[in-house]
């Protein structure tokens, strides 16, 4: 029996080797990774029908370039008090595009169209998607996409309460690349400071049917390049938080904070038939806010606030478009600039002269050429805590957007809002409508003259929903530095801790597993103060 046993011990050994020398490791059955660290020294490939699942807490540390195939299932499933990790032991050259030392070689999903994969609480860091000695901005190379995130042909994707940050690929996709797929949720993540080339410092993605980018955060990613022709220098990128391609369409991109991103080409670049863009605050980027560029969109764009964006020149800064068929409402777009403001002044809705925007019930300062419509007012709309200035060296994350009761940009919004689709939450999660008609912008004013103020409209932070049923955010405006914030149960048990980092003003906690009943979050601030907040889990 002992020769059995050694004989077939044997064999595997074999197989490994054999398996390890072709640069890859082949997972053909249910594998569960549970150890405190996973050390990866080959290719990994997850094959249908497998499923990988990563445990809570586990790190996952790559010894080289190396990445995970997915044409099985992948189950990643951390929790907020337990993420999971994946980075680069070395990351000395990570910077250093002439070789794919530094950084790993991300998680590739791949020609699967019938099953999900889930990545929830997990972080990304230093993923790296280059090919030295080839075009870097060739985009038929493959190798140049998704840093940290590559999905071609895979059916649904579902990605929650992640970070993913220092991650770079050659052409598109900083962080996350995706085509040719059936759904791609992002839902509370955290994109920082990833970086491409040419298009979508944060992410890109086309020809994928259902998308849905939902209440992130995009802070300091770039799609950004400088190049020399007989003319002189020139400058290009685009989307350097996000990009929509040309075949992706119904796509929602809404309540994220976009701010201190940088690209000539938009922070939002979408050249999409028909995507919805609203409830987002798209502040003190390094070139526009958002750039259209499909002349016959039918993209609807409701109740955003772009302001304090710095463009590269005095045209594009603000809102970019070429469709005369974009649907705008409730917008505000205000104090945008640009590096030739000594010459001209910048514009902040700008298109071709023969295309008029469908532009109304917003707030925007330029004279009404590139625009017609009812209800726009030109006034200062009056923020609670804007930033200083324009561009991204003022804090867009460490403002408050939310409107003065004074501000006239409160209950001016479109009187009828049938058709629009509006969420029933703002950016904040605060009632949409509060009082007699929606407000322009991102973020709704909850004080109407005769009625009571919204008791939240005044706390130092916000969370929502609540009552809530699985889960809840807790968006921190950034006037005040905090310390902790811990939750507890209706028996004055701590649950859940978290210690905010500097760049992560939302947190999400997840209690799907809790009973039912009222829960106090406790946020602890570094002058010594502490704010207590109610919850109800139904």
């Amino acid at each position: 029996m002992k020769t059995i046993i050694t004989s077939l011990f044997l064999i595997w050994i074999i197989l490994l080797v054999q398996i390890q020398s072709k640069g890859q490791q082949l997972i053909q059955n249910d594998t569960t990774w549970a150890s405190d660290t996973i050390k990866i020294y080959n290719d990994i490939v997850v094959e249908y029908p497998a499923t990988l699942t990563i445990e809570p807490g586990v790190y996952v540390e790559f010894q080289g370039n190396y990445s995970i195939e997915v044409t099985g299932k992948f189950k990643g499933i951390g929790s907020a008090g337990l993420p999971i990790t994946f980075n680069i032991a070395d990351t000395n050259s990570f910077a250093d595009t002439a070789t794919m030392a530094g950084g790993w070689g991300g998680i590739k999903f791949m020609q699967n169209q019938n099953d999900t994969s889930t990545l929830s609480y997990c972080n990304f860091y230093y993923g790296k998607a280059v090919q030295p000695g080839t075009d870097p901005l060739n985009s038929s190379n493959e190798n140049l996409k998704g840093g940290a995130i590559y999905v071609n042909g895979y059916a649904n994707v579902l990605i929650e309460n992640c970070v993913f940050s220092n991650n770079t690929a050659s052409f598109s996709g900083g962080a996350i690349w995706a085509v040719n797929s059936q759904t791609l949720s992002i839902r509370n993540c955290i994109f920082s400071k990833n970086q491409v080339f040419d298009i979508g410092g944060g992410l890109w993605v086309n020809n994928v049917n259902k998308i849905e980018i939902l209440n992130n955060i995009f802070k300091e990613n770039i799609a950004f390049r400088t190049g020399d022709t007989p003319l002189g220098t020139y400058i290009t990128g685009g989307g350097s938080a996000l990009g929509l391609g040309s075949q992706t369409n119904n796509s929602i991109v809404s309540g994220n904070v976009i701010t201190n991103n940088m690209g000539p080409g938009g922070a939002i670049y979408e050249t999409s038939y028909n995507c919805f863009i609203y409830n987002n605050a798209i502040v003190n980027n390094k070139g526009p806010a958002i750039f259209n560029g499909h002349s016959f969109s039918i993209s609807s764009y409701y109740n955003n606030t772009i302001v304090n964006n710095n463009g590269f020149n005095h045209k594009m800064c603000g809102l970019v478009f070429f469709s005369t068929n974009i649907k705008m409402r409730n917008m505000i777009i205000f104090g945008n600039q640009s590096d030739e403001d000594e010459f001209w002044d910048p514009i902040q809705l700008w298109t071709l002269d023969e295309v008029k925007a469908d532009f109304a019930y917003s707030c925007n300062p330029d004279e009404p050429v590139y625009y017609q419509g009812e209800g726009n007012i030109h006034e200062d709309p009056q923020f609670v805590n804007p930033t200083a200035g324009a561009g991204p060296d003022y804090d867009g994350l460490a403002a408050d957007w939310s409107l003065l009761d004074s501000s006239p940009c409160v209950n001016t919004g479109t009187p009828d809002t049938t058709g629009l689709n509006l969420p029933a939450t703002d950016l904040l999660g605060n009632p949409r409508i509060y009082g007699i008609r929606v407000d322009m912008g991102a973020i709704e004013n909850q004080m109407v003259v005769g009625l009571p103020q919204n008791p939240l409209v005044n706390a130092r932070i916000q969370v929502a929903p609540n009552p809530f049923g699985q889960s809840f955010k807790v968006i921190a405006p950034g006037r005040d530095k905090i310390s902790s914030i811990s939750l507890f149960n209706q028996n004055g048990q701590q649950i859940a801790t978290e210690t905010m980092m500097p760049f992560e003003q939302m947190l999400v906690f997840d209690l799907a597993h809790q009973t039912p009943g009222l829960y106090l979050l406790v946020t602890h601030f570094a002058d010594g103060s502490t704010e207590t907040t109610k919850l109800v889990k139904y």
